[in-house]
């Protein structure tokens, strides 16, 4: 029997393993079929790192206080940006193996501007330092023309203009605050910001007087009589007495004598 004389082509044949009645299958098919089924299978996702999960935790504080803030006063929900600062001893710290707590420092009335931080860890322990810079844009009241001291404010004397209220140093109104029949405690000039003592509030409830409170949900409405325990101008927060359970609420003016609480 003749033996098959194989030549050199210049090239290797693939070396294939097969068994009796088995079809050849190359090995370099195998190992890409076995590549395959190794990035097919699911990876398990890595936590992020310490410092964006504390970065990420700060925002939030930093956005509920702002949040709560605009509530009570009343004004509307607005756009806040928020720049966050680590000190770097964090790239040396472990994760915490419990709720890390956020406790803002410093004794600020608004929510906004450059807010300091403490941030602390109980198990393992650790305390780190940290800051929030806060920056709000509000539509806020402003002089359209200028205007008398004493002069009773009527609806053109007033335009609304959008400002960065985080850098402001001194007092503003938001341009939800009606102020039309209010009066010029001084005189001011045109294009000038409107603070909080610029003008003496027409008063539709005073600290003393009876109102109405209305309180409201979905489905449900209901009235009571109560006591303003503060002066306040339509659009205004104020304190007020419940007549009928004694406590002490927080209810916004609506109208002359009225007052509505908000859930």
């Amino acid at each position: 029997m003749k033996t098959r004389d194989f030549r050199w082509s210049g090239h290797r044949p693939w070396r294939t393993g097969r068994t009796k009645g088995e079809a050849m299958f190359p090995i370099w098919k195998r190992a890409g079929l076995f590549v395959l089924l190794i990035l097919a299978l699911p990876l398990r996702a890595e936590p992020p790192p310490l410092a964006q999960r504390l970065s990420d935790g700060l925002t939030t504080d930093a956005t509920a206080a702002l949040d709560d803030y605009l509530h009570r006063q009343g004004w509307p929900q607005t756009q806040a940006d928020y720049q966050v600062w680590l000190s770097p001893a964090v790239a040396h710290l472990p994760d915490c193996r419990q709720a890390v707590r956020y406790q803002a420092g410093g004794q600020y009335r608004q929510p906004w501007g450059r807010r300091p931080y403490l941030v602390e860890c109980t198990e393992p322990a650790w305390q780190l330092r940290a800051r929030v810079e806060v920056t709000l844009m509000m539509p806020v009241w402003v002089t359209a023309r200028e205007i008398q001291k004493g002069q009773s404010i009527g609806p053109g004397d007033l335009v609304e203009k959008s400002v960065e209220v985080s850098r402001l140093q001194r007092g503003f109104v938001p341009s939800t605050h009606p102020l039309v029949g209010s009066k010029s405690t001084r005189q001011l000039r045109m294009g000038q910001l409107i603070g909080e003592l610029d003008l003496q509030q027409a008063w539709a409830v005073r600290a003393g007087e009876g109102v109405l409170i209305r309180a409201g949900q979905p489905g449900f409405s209901a009235t009571t009589r109560g006591k303003a325990l503060t002066n306040g101008a339509i659009g205004e927060g104020i304190r007020v007495r419940n007549l009928g359970s004694g406590k002490e609420i927080q209810a916004w003016v609506i109208d002359k004598g009225e007052v509505e609480t908000r859930f």
